[in-house]
């Protein structure tokens, strides 16, 4: 048996391509390890922005039309689903050949970043110097100084029918633009910010592409509340804590009429209809009386003088009925 060293390989290149393409392919997860997708978070907090999907939309129609107009071609610009992703996976998806423009964007803290592919620059340099009627020449090389200044024109174009498209829901103001034919100054960011990434297809015959904006995901998530539905506020129905004290302070104020009856008689029509001015009716002092509220006795008492008054000492009230 050989002995092993610090220095021998555990696994051979054949086995950790296997492991590798195994993993690609979700085969750990079966019930006891998983994958996990530790964007999940974010990728959901993006899906509730329902309104920047609206916002992106009507962007990318604004965009059709700007383009059409600034090239004088017949372009396609459609939206996107937006989705998340961390610098270090953004960098190494660039293409070889690209134009990054960074500017900022305000309210926004950071920069943002608009990817244009150089496929895209090399097709709309061929269709403004004439060459629309043939394929545009596949490059290489790095992006030349022509399609470098078409990329910025691409650039003001997109940031401009933004600015217009968002300004009933989040203005926004334009910085300088930066821009680039190398991703260095994207690579200088920290490899695990996250960006919420923008993307629109572009088309033009045989050609597609895309334009992808950048934009830091803390900073669009710190104004997050522009891109929910605005809901209606619903007028809250008063409580008993809102009109019971005001109506226990107004019902004192309420004027009723209190009738206390010393006596009464039994008589005739006959006397009743001999009675006149001057005529006296003899009775007997009560030992009783009571107090009516609006026809309806609420207390009883005995009758008798108080300072020299004379007055009713109540001895009880009617119960009231339910």
């Amino acid at each position: 048996m050989a002995e092993e060293t610090d220095n021998d390989a555990i696994l051979t290149d054949e086995e950790i391509e296997a492991l590798v393409e195994h993993a690609e392919d979700g085969g750990f997860d079966d019930g006891e390890f998983r994958i996990h997708d530790f964007s999940a978070g974010e990728s959901l907090t993006i899906s509730k922005w329902v309104e920047l999907d609206a916002l992106h939309r009507n962007h990318a129609e604004a965009l059709e039309k700007a383009l059409a107009a600034s090239f004088d071609l017949d372009m396609s610009v459609e939206a996107r689903p937006s989705s998340y992703a961390i610098a270090r996976d953004l960098l190494t998806s660039f293409p070889q050949r690209l134009c990054l423009v960074s500017t900022d964007i305000g309210p926004f803290s950071d920069e943002s970043h608009l990817l244009l592919t150089g496929d895209t620059l090399t097709f709309l340099v061929n269709h403004y110097f004439g060459g629309g009627s043939v394929a545009p020449p596949k490059l290489t090389s790095k992006v030349t100084p022509s399609e470098q200044r078409v990329g910025e024109r691409v650039a003001r174009e997109y940031l401009r029918t933004m600015a217009e498209i968002w300004v009933d829901r989040l203005p926004l103001s334009m910085g300088d633009l930066y821009v680039d034919v190398t991703p260095d100054r994207f690579a200088l960011i920290p490899a695990d910010t996250g960006f919420t990434v923008l993307t629109f297809e572009v088309s033009c015959g045989d050609h597609q592409s895309e334009f992808k904006l950048l934009v830091p995901f803390e900073a669009l998530d710190a104004h997050s509340t522009a891109f929910k539905p605005k809901q209606k506020e619903v007028p809250s129905a008063p409580t008993d804590s809102l009109w019971e004290p005001q109506l226990r302070s107004s019902i004192p104020n309420v004027p009723v009429e209190v009738r206390g009856t010393l006596s009464s008689i039994d008589t005739t029509i006959r006397s009743l209809l001999a009675m006149k001015v001057g005529t006296l009716i003899p009775i007997e002092e009560p030992d009783a009386m009571t107090l009516a509220l609006e026809q309806r006795v609420v207390a009883e008492g005995r009758y008798g003088a108080h300072d020299g008054y004379k007055a009713m000492q109540f001895t009880g009230f009617k119960e009231q009925k339910s």
